[in-house]
């Protein structure tokens, strides 16, 4: 067939028919004017938008037979580039790297790059999605690369410029093309418009242009599509109509009724919609760009939204934009975003976007709720009440862990209140001066946050210890007398994580210290109460009744001489005891009492490689959970 597609027919000859990458095209054409041409070039950008036409147009000016060498402005009619023009020069190797990614197809390019060209002057490469070579055949073609024959040359196309190694950039010349506005796409296609004889309205063609989002090529394929359509003048409805985007007049009257909050409006509108079958979704996202468009116009920079809406439509617009005011706007923007996503997992269309555009319709639903900080709970209680209260000794009464109830003493009107402690659940900095009062307010709230680390036994040391002091980033934690086994295990293994748990409570670096109380030395807390020592506990009385029974002591043997009796039967040890209980004590109301059993011997500490205090404090130790006892059997 002799018809050609417009993507074909009028891709760009010469370097000054590129459209939207003037930076690039001038640098290339200077390069070939001066004779200074790199033998590698690395060109990366979107899709459609000129890296291999650029290429093309390079191979042309290489190979011109219009001149004697290379010429910034090929002349297009020469065999050299209507060959290269038609995709059947010799010399001229376009390579798809996605499907020829091996080894073995760079090392056959290495085979032929280095003979000498068939036809023109010089051999061009054109790798297309070049990053899709395995590291292999980057590796293998980084020594041709870098000193490829002088009659070779290298075009390294790409659209994800990450994948490539740094190797192989190092080697080109980079070029980065750039999306290419809406204008210059606009004027591209009126220029083909005017070839093809057709007409065709601006706003369409700008239509047009925004739908292919940078890329030419996109642009020449709609806009043959929209040709194929109309067999008339093309306007914003026929491209509308094509492209299935909603028309302009709908967006606008949808934004008229958020600018008056016309609640009613909203469903009537949502109504005919639905009715007439909108894409909802694609509906959402043009409004989302037209509410954009407002919000640019009401910032004083410019949009060319207007040009959806006819004649007329810039003074719409800026009427709606002044109406609706820009932080309803760029509340509206985000409420579309979200709306958008929210459609993807909800089958319920019409109902969101009828909510959405209710709460647009309703200032107060929307713009303070971007100024407005979020309400702490209003049923939790503060963590520390303003006046500390006294708190009890634990050996006399737990520390309890809730805050302090109406039940509670009146604190003395001396004890200033200690500054309000952050959240425990979340590190913040404390502004404040750090006391032995702040502390001390703060003690349930530091064996929590004790809790929450996983340390649980080391809260319940902490629970016997009173904070007496505060200097140099230091606090010191002080124990009674008769706590030395929590007072050794916070200061011997614990004291790091005690530092932490401040840390995160305060937001401070903390070192603690442990102090031991003397014997009778009172320990005072901060709050002012003294903290009294454990009393032992009184002894068991146990009822005569249940007593054990008396151990009756054997009697001496004396030196009286021996009388001669009958024989008695022989004892096995083993099935009668060796000392009877008196017939009296086993009479008991409660019923006989067994003969006890019999009790093994203790086993002297010594004799397992520790002393009676080691024994003790590693048996106490078993309450953390950190240690268990393994006897050393020497």
């Amino acid at each position: 067939m002799d018809y050609q597609s417009f993507t074909l027919k009028y891709r760009p000859r010469v370097f000054e028919d590129v459209v939207g990458q003037e930076h690039v095209s001038r640098t290339i054409k200077n390069a070939v004017t001066a004779g200074k041409i790199h033998h590698a070039y690395l060109f990366t950008g979107p899709r459609g938008t000129g890296k291999t036409t650029t290429a093309r147009v390079l191979a042309r000016a290489l190979n011109c037979l219009s001149q004697d060498g290379p010429t910034p402005n090929p002349c297009g009619v020469c065999s050299m580039c209507l060959a290269i023009g038609e995709g059947r020069a010799m010399d001229i190797t376009e390579i798809d790297a996605a499907s020829n990614n091996s080894v073995e197809d760079i090392r056959e390019l290495r085979e032929k790059v280095k003979y000498s060209p068939a036809e023109g002057r010089a051999k061009m490469y054109i790798l297309d999605e070049v990053h899709m070579l395995s590291t292999g055949a980057f590796n293998a073609l980084l020594k041709t690369l870098e000193e490829p024959p002088p009659h070779a040359y290298f075009a390294l196309l790409t659209t994800e410029l990450h994948k490539i190694p740094e190797t192989i950039v190092s080697r080109c010349q980079r070029f980065d093309f750039r999306p290419i506005s809406s204008r210059d796409a606009a004027g591209a296609l009126r220029k083909i418009a005017e070839a093809e004889g057709l007409q065709v309205q601006d706003e369409a063609l700008m239509a047009i242009s925004r739908a292919a989002e940078g890329a030419m090529r996109d642009a020449q394929s709609i806009f043959e599509q929209v040709v194929a359509f109309s067999d008339s003048e093309i306007n914003l409805g026929i491209v509308n109509q094509v492209l299935g985007v909603t028309e302009g007049e709908t967006l606008a009257q949808i934004a008229e009724i958020v600018a008056r909050q016309d609640l009613p409006g909203v469903f009537t509108i949502v109504d005919k919609l639905v009715a007439e079958g909108k894409d909802l979704g694609r509906l959402i996202e043009d409004l989302t760009v037209f509410f954009r468009d407002l919000l640019r116009i009401a910032l004083g920079s410019g949009a060319e939204a207007w040009l959806q809406l006819g004649p007329d439509g810039e003074a719409r617009m800026r009427e709606m934009a002044q109406i609706i005011g820009s932080d309803r706007l760029l509340s509206a923007v985000h409420s579309l975003a979200e709306l958008r996503t929210k459609m993807k997992t909800s089958s319920q269309h019409s109902l969101l976007l009828e909510l959405a555009l209710a709460e647009l319709c309703n200032p107060e639903a929307v713009a303070p709720k971007a100024a407005r900080p979020a309400p702490r709970p209003a049923a939790a209680p503060a963590p520390v009440p303003a006046p500390p209260a006294p708190v009890a000794a634990p050996p006399a009464q737990p520390v309890a862990s809730a805050p302090v109830t109406a039940s509670a003493p009146e604190p003395t009107p001396e004890a200033p209140a200690p500054p309000p402690m952050p959240d425990p659940g979340q590190t913040a900095a404390f502004d404040g001066d750090l006391t032995c009062d702040v502390v001390w307010a703060n003690w349930d709230n530091l064996i929590s946050q004790l809790k929450r680390m996983g340390h649980m036994p080391v809260g319940a040391f902490l629970k016997e210890a009173v904070p007496t002091q505060v200097d140099n980033a230091t606090v010191t934690l002080s124990f009674p007398a008769n706590y030395k086994f929590h007072y050794s295990r916070v200061k011997e293994g614990y004291h790091e994580t005690v530092s932490k748990a401040l840390q995160a409570l305060f937001g401070k670096t903390l070192r603690v210290d442990c102090h031991l109380c003397a014997a009778g030395e009172t320990l005072q807390a901060p709050s002012g109460e003294t903290v009294p020592a454990a009393e032992p506990l009184p002894p068991i009385e146990v009822p005569e009744s249940l007593a054990a029974p008396p151990v009756v002591e054997p009697e001496p043997i004396s030196a009286s001489p021996v009388v001669e009796q009958e024989p008695a039967p022989p004892v096995t040890p083993a099935t009668e005891p060796l000392i009877q209980a008196p017939a009296a004590n086993l009479e008991n109301p409660h019923g006989p009492v067994a003969p006890p059993a019999a009790t093994p011997e203790p086993r002297d500490p010594a004799a397992i490689g520790m002393t009676t205090e080691e024994a003790v404090t590693q048996t106490l130790s078993l309450f953390d959970g950190s240690q268990e006892v393994l006897p050393n059997h020497n």
